[in-house]
């Protein structure tokens, strides 16, 4: 019963990230224009990216980092350009999403941003369903269902990203 309720919460918390995040949603757009430029820039950048990883809470967002570098070949891919996606995201059946639609095979969105929160809705939507929550279990998720490469967190690791690079300290 409690994993139950465990999960329950962690998805009713997703569906909370893609409500605020939307304009139909709980913000009115004005209040969530003012906010958007108050935390982040509208133009992508990494540091927006990472800025808006932490504003959504996403996990170990030196992995999230990684992949969306990956996924994008250091944010380059027509995929990432025409549809917004950062992390090569189909799309989603079983969750929420903040996906507009599919080209190219790949989940489309209004904006980069909302390729972020769609990953926030996956990675909760991941994480309630882990037996163990840790960044191990986590990493063997994502290689077992996330890509199709059986070397995926090798190619990840390769990226060379971790919670210590300069993109991840505040800044003064």
């Amino acid at each position: 019963m409690k994993k139950y309720a465990y999960h329950l919460l962690v998805l009713s918390l997703g569906y909370g990230i893609g409500f605020a995040y939307n304009a139909k949603g709980l913000f009115s757009v004005k209040e969530q224009k003012e906010k958007q430029q108050e935390n982040s820039p509208d133009e992508f950048s990494e540091e927006a990216l990472v800025a808006l990883m932490r504003e959504l809470k996403i996990k170990y967002p030196d992995v999230a980092l990684s992949q969306a570098r990956l996924e994008t070949g250091n944010f380059t891919s027509a995929i990432f350009k025409e549809n917004n996606n950062l992390f090569g995201m189909k799309m989603a059946e079983l969750r929420p999403s903040s996906a507009i639609g599919i080209n190219r095979g790949h989940a489309s969105y209004s904006n980069w941003k909302e390729s972020v929160v769609d990953y926030a809705l996956f990675q909760s939507f991941i994480i309630s369903r882990l037996k163990t929550v840790s960044k191990a279990a986590y990493r063997q998720h994502i290689q077992k269902y996330y890509s199709e490469t059986s070397d995926y967190l090798v190619r990840i690791d390769r990226v060379g990203v971790n919670g210590n690079d300069a993109i991840f300290k505040p800044k003064m």
